[in-house]
């Protein structure tokens, strides 16, 4: 494979992967201002959106935001330099973190979290793990 074909298949899946990161945090968004009820997440078990959950989605959005900085650093989206060894080590803590998060997603009584966001989170895991491994 050339370089610069395997470069814009880095692109393609970096700009994925920042898609379905953005999708994750409108959705977080969506909960803390109590738009989407609450049992749509963190367990599906809580009914009231306390200010604590609403903390938790708001923590959540910027974690993401983080997320998507690395993996678009990482697949070279941002920046034309190769990505330090600090932002490979980062991105593959972003995928270890996405595949705890996929597994917590499966295991939830949410059909949300089960449904939606179990395969949306498994999808991460492929994609970042691609670009963790090609680039």
């Amino acid at each position: 494979m050339s370089g610069s074909t395997k470069l814009s298949m880095v692109n393609i899946l970096g700009y994925i992967s920042v898609g379905l990161f953005g999708i994750v945090m409108v959705f977080q968004l969506l909960l803390a201002a109590g738009i989407l009820p609450i049992t749509m997440a963190w367990g599906g078990r809580n009914t009231e959106l306390t200010p604590t959950l609403r903390l938790s989605s708001l923590i959540a959005i910027i974690l993401l935001c983080y997320f998507t900085y690395v993996i678009a650093r990482r697949s070279g989206i941002l920046g034309t330099t190769p990505p330090s060894t600090l932002m490979r080590i980062l991105s593959w803590l972003v995928t270890a973190y996405m595949v705890f998060n996929m597994v917590m997603n499966f295991l939830s009584p949410s059909p949300a979290e089960k449904w939606v966001f179990g395969p949306i989170t498994l999808i991460l895991v492929v994609l970042t793990g691609i670009i963790n491994v090609i680039n």
